[in-house]
């Protein structure tokens, strides 16, 4: 029985992540409101109010689910880069931003949701959920290898992740200042600089 139930609630979650995704890209987050997102997913409002505090409780589960998926789908896209050839750090964080970017252009309603609600605490969370520890842990290593400290490779890894967020955002969604293929040569030195 138990695990039925646990199914259940799997699914009515699942339900409301796709619900307010879709609702909070095509609508925008201020215009959605909770009644909308229940009935589209097709549960009770109770429902709603046991798994989430309020729409913007939704909005930060929604943004760090999907962006788990992402990154742990670009973390197996590294690992089995890995399996093919050698790369150095500094090609592994390459390939990493490469593939969010690549991520971000695939799915430029998501970007733009998280740009606009991207909070110190919601920060905070992704900066803390499973998948991002692997890569903060695995990025941390390999920048003390090279005579880094700690803190040093978190306070860079969080400039890493700020710049490319604002460049994709302000490249992919707004066009401006710069397209993303004119600015990409100069993300990637910039990168490089920060790396070294």
């Amino acid at each position: 029985m138990g695990g039925k139930l646990l199914e259940n609630k799997k699914i009515k979650m699942a339900k409301l992540y796709d619900a307010a995704y879709d609702l909070f890209t095509s609508k925008g987050v201020h215009a959605t409101v909770v009644d909308e997102i229940v009935r589209r997913a097709g549960v009770a409002k109770g429902t709603f109010y046991l798994y989430c505090t309020d729409k913007y409780d939704l909005v930060n589960k929604v943004i760090l689910k999907r962006t788990s998926g992402m990154l742990e789908r670009t973390m197996k896209a590294l690992a089995h880069e890995k399996e093919k050839r050698s790369l150095s750090f500094q090609e592994s964080v390459v390939f990493f931003v490469d593939s969010l970017v690549q991520a971000f252009r695939n799915d430029t309603p998501f970007l733009e949701l998280v740009f606009k609600n991207l909070s110190p605490s919601l920060f905070e969370r992704l900066f803390g959920c499973t998948e991002l520890e692997d890569v903060r842990r695995e990025f941390v290593e390999n920048f003390t290898l090279g005579g880094g400290t700690s803190e040093a490779a978190g306070q860079r890894l969080y400039l890493i992740v700020c710049m490319v967020g604002a460049v994709c955002y302000s490249s992919l969604i707004m066009n401006m200042p710069y397209g993303f293929d004119e600015v990409r040569p100069e993300l990637y030195r910039s990168i490089e600089k920060i790396l070294a």
